[in-house]
């Protein structure tokens, strides 16, 4: 009676040591998938971020600024040709990123600032959804606050 108990916790005890043994390498992985995308989103690279977002990527921005809360979706080709090209650098810094994941789902949930060039923007949240197909992280769905900085 006792050698299947002690068998099951042996197999759980396992399971857990190895799952937290990946989780910090896959949080690592999901982590760079962001980085990228606001590297590219800096340097204007829409190519770049159409390689790093799923095909059935979503954006919606949330404009929490004012009376009245805005929410507006934002078809992910739209969002990219309104990136591309000339102009000022597209700077958006993470502030203590909280990453969760469980198969093949990942999201990351983090304070932000958004500068455009050199000059403060706004500031918010991010809720980025993420997806692994065929071994690579995707960007899947970002959501996002605007808000006044605080």
């Amino acid at each position: 009676m006792w050698a299947p108990l002690a068998v099951f916790f042996l197999v759980i005890g396992c399971a857990d040591s190895n799952s937290g043994q990946d989780k910090g390498a896959e949080s690592e992985e999901v982590l760079g998938v962001v980085h990228d995308f606001f590297q590219a989103l800096e340097a204007r690279q829409d190519f770049r971020l159409s390689t790093l977002m799923h095909s059935q990527a979503s954006l919606v921005r949330i404009d929490a600024r004012g009376d009245t809360l805005k929410v507006e979706p934002i078809g992910s080709e739209d969002w990219l040709s309104s990136i591309a090209g000339e102009g000022p650098a597209l700077i958006e810094r993470m502030h203590n990123p909280v990453v969760q994941h469980s198969g093949p789902l990942a999201e990351v949930w983090t304070y932000y600032d958004f500068h455009i060039g050199d000059k403060l923007s706004h500031c918010g949240h991010d809720a980025i959804q993420l997806v692994k197909e065929e071994g690579r992280w995707k960007i899947l769905g970002v959501t996002y606050t605007i808000e006044t900085c605080r």
